[in-house]
This record gives structure tokens, C-alpha cells and sequence, in this order.
């Protein structure tokens, strides 16, 4: 068994066992064909009240296939295609999130309670990550032109379900030096603490990530090996490099492989 394989196996093994199962929506057990929605870990503290909470959840997903699942909640996250729940999915034993519009049915899994509107349920744990506009468009301009490889570091820096300081720091001087090369206009007028929020928010699933690559790598093979060097460093950022981080880190190889190979049936 390979490296990454052993990794997968102890990490599986650290979970419980016991009460993995739904037992208020019925069995729905998973099969081969249903496909995670999203790995990723949290990149800040979860929320206090809706943290620990046990749910049931009817969900469907983007193929039209439905399971129940039980999931340990986390918080709320912002993605590009709506409001997720965060939360430790007990059938695939790892943090996944579940976008709202897409939760049919809700349950308490301690009190077997349904939950009748699932939006204004989370209403309360919704964060306001605020407007991302400012006086001159620039702020927007940054996230356009950085926003995907921000992804790409957010998938290695938040694989330990902590963004520690040095992570942090290291992505913000990358963030200053990128937004240099936008141009004087660019680098002068962003609002700088309003990218790294928004970089902090983020919650990328492989299928994110794999995107994002192709788009980078589309855009400068060059740019995106600066960004997979980067990704590197984070990781080993706060001195600890832990099972999690390099099965990330071997999920994104495979990531740029993918892309590269893309890119080049596509050359004539």
C-alpha cells in the first residue's frame, strides 16, 4: 500500500464508529455512485451554538441522486454557487460541505425534531462576509485575477481544519505581490483586508479545485507552478506537516496533472 493510501487508512481509523448512521430519515445508505460534494475542512472557528450540532439531512445532489445523511455541524460558508453547510458527513467519516438549496429534508438527530424551513433555520449562522466592492473596482479586480489560486492555498492551508498565523502571513505577501503586478491603479486602491477575508472564508472541494487549477494553468502553466511551490510552503508553514496536508497536497498534484494533460491534447 502506498503512502497515501496508509495516510487515508489512519485517518479513516481515528473516527468512532458508533452512530453513523441516520435513524429519523431512514437508512439511505451511500453507494459507489454517490459522489462527495465537497472536502473542506473550515477555515476559521465554527459557530458556537450551530458547532456539535447532530443533524439528519435528506440531500440531493448535483446528478439528482438522494441519501440521507447524519453530519455533525460546523458553520456556514460562502461558495460561488450559494450559502454551504459545513460539516462531518459520519457515512464518509471527513468534513464535507452540503449546499442549502439542495438539503430536502432535516431532522434532530437527538430529538428526531423536522425541520420545516432549512434557510431560515441557518438564517442565524449565516456570516456576513460584507461587499467586496470598493470607490475604484478594485477589490473586485484582485479577487478576479487572484480568486482561483487563493482557492488552491486555501485548500492546502485549511486541511488541518486550522488557518494558523503563519499560513496566513504567508498568503498575504503573496496576495501584496500578486496585486502589484495588476498595476499601480490596482495595487494602490485594493482593499487589502477584504481579500484576505475573503480568502479565509473559503471552503474548496476537490471539484473546486480542479477547476481552478485548469483555469490558472490556461492562463500561465508558469503562474500555476509559483502557486503549487506556495502551496508547498503553507503547508509546512507552522512547522507540522500532517496527514491531512499531504493528502491534500497529493489531491492537487493529481489536480495539475489533470490540467496539464487537458491543456495538452488541446494543443494542435
Amino acid at each position: 500500500m502506498g503512502i497515501f493510501a496508509r495516510l487515508r487508512e489512519a485517518v479513516r481509523g481515528a473516527w468512532p464508529e458508533a452512530s453513523s448512521a441516520p435513524k429519523h430519515l431512514g437508512d439511505g445508505a451511500l453507494s459507489a455512485a454517490d459522489t462527495p460534494d465537497m472536502h473542506a475542512p473550515d477555515a476559521l472557528d465554527p459557530e458556537p451554538v450551530l458547532d456539535g450540532l447532530r443533524l439528519e439531512l435528506g440531500y440531493v445532489d448535483a446528478e439528482g441522486r438522494r441519501t440521507n445523511r447524519l453530519v455533525t455541524c460546523k458553520r456556514l460558508v460562502h461558495a460561488d454557487d450559494g450559502d454551504r453547510l459545513l460539516a462531518f458527513c459520519h457515512a464518509r467519516r471527513t468534513d464535507r460541505t452540503f449546499l442549502l438549496d439542495r438539503i430536502m429534508d432535516a431532522a434532530n438527530h437527538s430529538t428526531g425534531a423536522r425541520i420545516e424551513d432549512i434557510r431560515a433555520f441557518f438564517a442565524p449562522f449565516r456570516e456576513q462576509v460584507g461587499d467586496l466592492d470598493d470607490d475604484h473596482g478594485t477589490t473586485r479586480k484582485v479577487l478576479e485575477e487572484l480568486g482561483d489560486e487563493l482557492r488552491i492555498l486555501a485548500f492546502i492551508a485549511t486541511a488541518d481544519e486550522t488557518l494558523h498565523a503563519a499560513e496566513d502571513n504567508l498568503i498575504s505577501v503573496f496576495v501584496r505581490s500578486r496585486s502589484e503586478n495588476l498595476g499601480h491603479e490596482v495595487a494602490g486602491n485594493y482593499d487589502h483586508a477584504k481579500v484576505m477575508d475573503w480568502f479565509r472564508h473559503q471552503a474548496p472541494d476537490i471539484e473546486v479545485i480542479e477547476r481552478s487549477v485548469l483555469r490558472v494553468a490556461k492562463r500561465s502553466e508558469a503562474q500555476l507552478g509559483h502557486v503549487w511551490e506556495l502551496a508547498a510552503k503553507v503547508m509546512e508553514a507552522d512547522g507540522t506537516v500532517m496527514p491531512e496536508e499531504l493528502d491534500r497536497l497529493h489531491a492537487l498534484a493529481h489536480a495539475v496533472d489533470q490540467a496539464l494533460t487537458e491543456l495538452r491534447a488541446d494543443q494542435p
